[in-house]
C-alpha cells in the first residue's frame, strides 16, 4: 500500500494539523469518499482542518448524529460516499437510526468518533457513554476499532473501510485520546 498522504502537501490546509489526522484523510481520499459529515467536536475539526479546500470533499456540517445517519445512507443509495464523524456522546443519539436504517438495509456507514470517556478523561459527564460505546456498538454488531497509535492509524482506518464496504453496514473508528491528546485538567 502507498502511502495516503500524497496528494496532501506539506502547503495544504492541514499543515501543522496532528500526522494522525492527515492520514485519515488520506485514506478516506482513496476511498473515494466525498462527504464529510459531522457533528461538531475536537477529532471532527482536527480532519476537517486537513481536508477543507481539497476539491475532493464537500463538508456538511449536521444538527443531531441520527440525521447524519440518514444523509450518509441517501448519499450511499444516491451513489456517492460519505463518512460520518461525531463525538462518543453523540453515539447515543444516533442508535435507532443505525438500528432501523444503516444495519437492516446494509448501508455501508463509516463512523469516527471522538472518543471522550476513557484514559485520562478530565469530564466526568463525558465517562458514562464513554464506557459504554464499545458495548453499545457490539450489542448492534457494528464493529468498532480503537485508534491509540500513529503508526496504526492507516492500516485500521483502511481495514475499517474495507470492511464497511465489503459487508455493506457500519463500522465505528474510535479516535482515542492517547492518539489525539487530552487537557492536562485536573
Amino acid at each position: 500500500m502507498t502511502s495516503v498522504t500524497n496528494g496532501i502537501s506539506p502547503s495544504s490546509p492541514g499543515e501543522g494539523d496532528p500526522q494522525w489526522a492527515r492520514t485519515i484523510i488520506g485514506v478516506l481520499k482513496t476511498y473515494n469518499i466525498r462527504f464529510l459529515n459531522l457533528v461538531p467536536d475536537a477529532i471532527g475539526e482536527r480532519l476537517l482542518r486537513v481536508a477543507r479546500g481539497d476539491p475532493a470533499f464537500e463538508i456538511l456540517p449536521l444538527t443531531r448524529e441520527e440525521e447524519g445517519v440518514g444523509v450518509v445512507c441517501g448519499q450511499a443509495v444516491g451513489g456517492a460516499r460519505g463518512v460520518l464523524l461525531m463525538p462518543t456522546s453523540g453515539l447515543g443519539n444516533s442508535l435507532n437510526a443505525l438500528a432501523s436504517l444503516a444495519i437492516p438495509y446494509r448501508i455501508p456507514l463509516p463512523m469516527i468518533i471522538g472518543f471522550r470517556g476513557d484514559l485520562g478523561e478530565f469530564n466526568a459527564a463525558q465517562v458514562p457513554m464513554g464506557q459504554a460505546t464499545t458495548a453499545v456498538l457490539a450489542a448492534l454488531n457494528i464493529p468498532a476499532f480503537t485508534l491509540t497509535r500513529e503508526d496504526e492509524v492507516e492500516r485500521v482506518t483502511d481495514g475499517a473501510l474495507k470492511l464497511a464496504y465489503a459487508n455493506e453496514g457500519p463500522v465505528a473508528l474510535l479516535v482515542s485520546t492517547q492518539l489525539a491528546g487530552w487537557k492536562n485538567e485536573k
